[in-house]
């Protein structure tokens, strides 16, 4: 018994030194990123309506009266009901100061969006102009968007890999050496305000009760994508 743990104890320490004259793992760790430019195929529209007067029914009688108006044109525009929801519902009261009066008034803010996506944006113009002409005196953000953003996210990130895999390519070759196959991959997480495209200052303005519309603009949606990827180097 006692040989047997000499035994034992002597290739327990054979291993313990063998793991410590191996050499550490040779490894090049890369960065690789790609983007994806996209043509937006559809709009989320933050719009809505406020109302104001010394007493908290009649301003909100008058927003819910402006609000179905806003509804009623949006359904007669084609726009389904799924696309069409109230996000934000308020009530208050704030005190305004009257300098012919000197005096501080109290006003009761009636205020209601709607938001709307838009899946024709060669009518989006023309549906905004509708929505104030029903009773919306309030625009508060455009975002374009698209419908296959998976797809693009997925061709984005294939990209990357591939950029990942020819920069370690590169840097090894200036060393005189080459990359074997992958150790590690790890995705870099998106940022939260890659995607937006929120416009906060597309708002409309009014003058002496006539609508100024300005002409809007989809342009390109930039779709992102970033891998950290570490391969053997040899």
């Amino acid at each position: 018994m006692k040989l047997f743990n000499i035994v034992l104890a002597v290739c327990l320490l054979a291993g313990l030194s063998a793991a410590e004259e191996k050499p550490p793992q040779k490894l090049v760790r890369v960065i690789g990123t790609s983007e994806v430019k996209v043509v937006p195929d559809r709009a989320v529209v933050e719009l809505g309506v406020e109302k104001q007067d010394p007493r908290a029914s009649v301003a909100k009688h008058a927003e819910d009266a402006a609000a179905r108006k806003i509804l009623a044109s949006l359904r007669a525009n084609g726009i389904d009901e799924k696309d069409i929801q109230t996000t934000y519902l308020s009530l208050q009261p704030r005190s305004i100061y009257i300098k012919i009066k000197k005096q501080w008034v109290t006003y009761f803010f009636a205020q209601q969006t709607v938001t709307v996506t838009v899946r024709d944006l060669s009518r989006l113009d023309a549906l905004l102009e509708s929505l104030i002409q029903a009773g919306g005196n309030r625009i508060d953000s455009i975002a374009y968007e698209t419908s296959d953003l998976r797809k693009y996210r997925d061709q984005a990130r294939d990209m990357a890999v591939r950029a990942a895999r020819e920069k370690a390519t590169a840097l090894a070759l200036a060393l005189g050496q080459e990359v074997g196959k992958a150790h590690s991959i790890e995705e870099v997480p998106e940022s939260s305000s890659g995607y937006a495209g929120a416009l906060p200052n597309a708002v409309y303005e009014f003058e002496s009760g006539r609508t100024r519309t300005p002409s809007t603009a989809p342009g390109q949606k930039t779709i992102s994508a970033s891998v950290v990827v570490s391969f053997d180097l040899n």
